[in-house]
């Protein structure tokens, strides 16, 4: 098995994902917005949504669900809620070529007073990522 998969046109360290499904990876945020934002990637890497197979979208959406489940009690921010977001293409904001659905710990009304993009927002370390990682991927029982 590669230590690496892809995730648009980047190499990404299996370090950072932290979940499996049939089609789907679960993967720490490099820049998140708030902790415990992390991503949800279809296993083939495909451009726009529409493009994914019906076993895709229901897979993407199930991984989704189920890490949900266990941020909930892994992260408090989240017992209020969560925003699930997909930016699919160029001019949606889409900035990896590669369907992605960001779960955001974040109460809607302050995402509205403080906007997504936060320019100070600046790269974790693989080791930062690594051990948010780890420490989800415990959560799942699935070794990589």
């Amino acid at each position: 098995m590669s230590n690496m998969v892809r995730f648009g046109k980047f190499n990404i360290s299996r370090d950072e994902v932290f979940y499996e499904s049939k089609h789907s990876l679960g993967l720490v945020n490099l820049k998140p917005i708030t902790q415990g934002h992390v991503l949800v990637i279809p296993k083939r890497v495909v451009l726009r949504y529409s493009l994914l197979t019906i076993d895709e979208i229901v897979d993407l959406t199930t991984s989704a669900r189920e890490i949900c489940k266990v941020l909930e009690n892994e992260y408090s921010d989240m017992k209020g809620g969560y925003i699930w977001l997909i930016q699919d293409g160029k001019e949606a904001g889409q900035t990896v070529s590669h369907v992605h659905v960001h779960i955001i710990p974040k109460r809607f009304s302050e995402w509205y007073q403080n906007g997504i993009e936060d320019q100070d927002r600046k790269p974790r370390t693989i080791d930062d990522m690594k051990e948010e990682a780890n420490k989800l991927r415990i959560r799942f029982m699935k070794p990589f």
